[in-house]
């Protein structure tokens, strides 16, 4: 939503003589930027294209003719509203009348964003509305993070639509959380059979960025974390501790090992930043530390450590970003970190201490708000909650002068949650990193419309319904109890003895509206283009819930008749049965299509790993239903205890991992 708008009466009509007329620039880097100008008008191009069927042409003049019925793009220093300098690069004014449109801007990235706003404003019809509007955003940084270590390595193909996708909602920051699925020449143990990426796709990725506006900064973790890589013989030496969980920063041998990967790393990357993560390192001080450094507590162990990371990214002209928890864990610490080191300030809940941020600007650190997706550990994002958590980012980011705004979209035990379920948050992202709070319906619509082309706001309020639906009786920390029943073992019932039959049933009564418009719309014949694969996605979410709900209900019948026998006479042992039979059935399905959809984003990566759970999950439903038939109960479960360490536990040795 723009900051300021003004409605004129007519309207501007394209049609196939109607040029897109870039600026010619005079400067040193006058290749670049005519590059980046070419982009921004092809873009539009595609957009106009694609909803009226126009195909406009692209010029280039340094005198056009404003009476041609043109849209004339031109570069404008003054074109910025004072008093945000800070953010002019990305200021535009746009002014539509009936015989020309003018798009004034100070750089190519405040044009790009006027010509999208333009197509936004494009009717089926191929007519838009006269209008003055005056615009620019509250945050300087406004971008994504999306892990690709968790599980899941997108395709080239997919990163580079997701830039697109950055442009079109004006997003201009994308960062790949890596922690060991990078293909290092000198360590290859590291990235191998983990579908990496490597150094020439990252090379042709920040390319591709740079020139559509979008600054692809690295992002490598250095800290915690790195049990993938501490697992490895060769690098288990540098463990903090038997956890495998920290690099040990009492080790010498550490910044040895680090430097070697940043020689080749950071130079595939034109950004002038790094993330080095060191989020939550639990295990800090109490391993090698304890014994190397005694005097040093874990908050200044990592004070030094940011010290070090800073005097290493300073080799490759590197601004060292770091995650700000275990900062505000040791606020001693902080006045022994340097002021340029930017620190980025994340907490998940839509309920948290809104100042946290403040604190860090009042020692006058730059700092980001990073909000999330809400998306991890779940089948479908917990909307409401992630809506929550990045509007209150956002105005705690306004209210202390936070420089940007970063949305997380993580891959917890797995990454089996799609790309394309996440749109909504990101686009409420920059929504909120733009100009702030929109009503709710006036987002579903623009949302639905300038995203999916869908001109009713149905796919819009179909990502809040179906975001809203998590009820199973019970609640998991950071995630949704609705995938713990999907994955769960019917003879353990670890999650499943916690279902609660009035609970599911409510959710099972909102599910029938949404799968009833997926199945008319036919969600699951949609293409495979970046686009079509989401309304994919979001079918196989829909379903997948719809399953959840399904086998804790039955399970509850299922884990009574454990209990007691008798309950259950031969009739309704057989209806039960064929019950979860049919579950195993569907589950099953549903693991081939979840693989299709993978593969169609992803190289296969971890999938194993979700594969596996999944076949669990279905072994176990046949043997119940056998049970069933036969009159065999099982012993009763063991009594289970849902605390967020309890619950970390079981589901890392359902992995195959070591519990913590």
């Amino acid at each position: 939503m723009p900051k300021r708008l003004t409605r004129r009466s007519g309207e501007f009509r394209l049609d196939s003589s109607t040029p897109i007329i870039v600026p010619t620039i005079d400067s040193a880097d006058r290749h670049e930027q005519d590059r980046k100008l070419f982009i921004a008008a092809s873009q539009a191009k595609r957009e106009i294209l694609d909803r009226t069927g126009i195909d406009v042409c692209i010029e280039a003049a340094r005198h056009p003719d404003p009476k041609a019925g043109s849209i004339i793009c031109r570069i404008d220093r003054s074109a910025a509203p004072s008093p945000r300098q800070t953010t002019a690069r990305d200021a535009y004014r746009l002014e539509v009348r009936a015989k020309r449109v003018l798009i004034s801007a100070p750089t190519a990235d405040g044009i790009r964003h006027g010509l999208q706003t333009f197509c936004q404003l494009i009717t089926r019809s191929a007519r838009v509305p006269s209008i003055d509007i005056v615009d620019q955003p509250d945050f300087l940084d406004r971008g994504i993070m999306l892990d690709v270590s968790r599980g899941k390595v997108p395709t080239q193909e997919t990163l580079e639509d997701l830039v697109e996708l950055c442009c079109r909602l004006r997003l201009n920051v994308l960062m790949l959380y890596i922690e060991h699925t990078f293909n290092f020449r000198r360590h290859p143990e590291i990235g191998r059979d983990s579908s990496p990426l490597n150094a020439e796709r990252l090379l042709e990725l920040d390319l591709h960025a740079a020139e559509r506006g979008v600054e692809l900064i690295p992002c490598l973790q250095s800290l915690g974390h790195m049990e993938r890589v501490l697992g490895i013989d060769r690098y288990a030496h540098l463990a903090e501790s038997d956890r495998l969980w920290s690099l040990s920063p009492s080790r010498p041998e550490t910044y040895a090992f680090l430097e070697e990967l940043y020689d080749e790393f950071l130079p595939l990357f034109s950004s002038p930043r790094f993330n080095a993560n060191c989020d939550e390192p639990f295990d800090l001080g109490r391993g090698q530390s304890a014994n190397l450094a005694p005097e040093k507590d874990a908050g200044r162990l990592f004070s030094d450590h940011i010290h070090q990371l800073k005097k290493l990214s300073r080799r490759h002209g590197k601004q060292l970003m770091v995650w700000a928890d275990f900062a505000h864990a040791y606020p001693s610490e902080l006045k022994r970190i340097d002021r340029d080191v930017v620190l980025l300030d994340w907490w998940y809940e839509e309920k948290f201490d809104a100042d946290r941020v403040g604190k860090l600007r009042r020692m006058k650190f730059e700092a980001w708000v990073c909000p999330g997706t809400s998306s991890w550990n779940c089948l479908f994002p917990r909307v409401a909650n992630s809506m929550g958590n990045i509007e209150r980012w956002s105005r705690a980011g306004r209210e202390h002068g936070a420089t940007g705004l970063l949305n997380t979209d993580w891959g917890d035990f797995g990454h089996y949650n799609a790309l394309g379920v996440s749109f909504q948050s990101y686009a409420w992202g920059a929504q909120q990193a733009w100009s702030g709070s929109i009503e709710a319906s006036t987002f579903d619509q623009s949302f639905s419309r300038h995203i999916f082309s869908d001109t009713n706001a149905q796919i819009g309020r179909l990502y809040r319904k179906l975001g809203d639906i998590h009820e199973a009786g019970f609640r998991i920390a950071n995630g949704s109890a609705l995938q713990s029943l999907y994955f769960d073992h019917l003879g353990a019932s670890f999650f499943l003895q916690h279902g609660r039959k009035g609970k599911l049933e409510g959710s099972a009564r909102k599910l029938e509206p949404i799968l009833k418009m997926i199945r008319e719309q036919e969600f699951t014949q949609a293409d495979d283009d970046f686009i079509g694969l989401a309304r994919q996605e979001l079918a196989w979410a829909a379903q997948a819930t719809l399953l959840s709900v399904n086998k804790g209900l039955a399970a509850i019948e299922f884990n009574d008749w454990r209990i007691e026998p008798s309950r259950l006479k031969a009739t309704g042992r057989r209806t039960l049965s064929r019950r979860i039979e049919e579950l195993a059935t569907e589950q099953t399905e549903q693991l081939s299509r979840l693989e299709r959809l993978w593969l169609a984003r992803s190289g296969i990566s971890d999938f194993k790993t979700t594969q596996k759970r999944i076949r669990r999950s279905i072994a176990a439903l046949r043997t119940g239903a056998r049970q069933l038939r036969k009159n065999t109960p099982p012993p009763r479960a063991k009594v289970s205890q849902l605390g967020l360490l309890t619950v970390y536990d079981h589901v890392r040795k359902e992995m195959g991992m070591r519990p913590r």
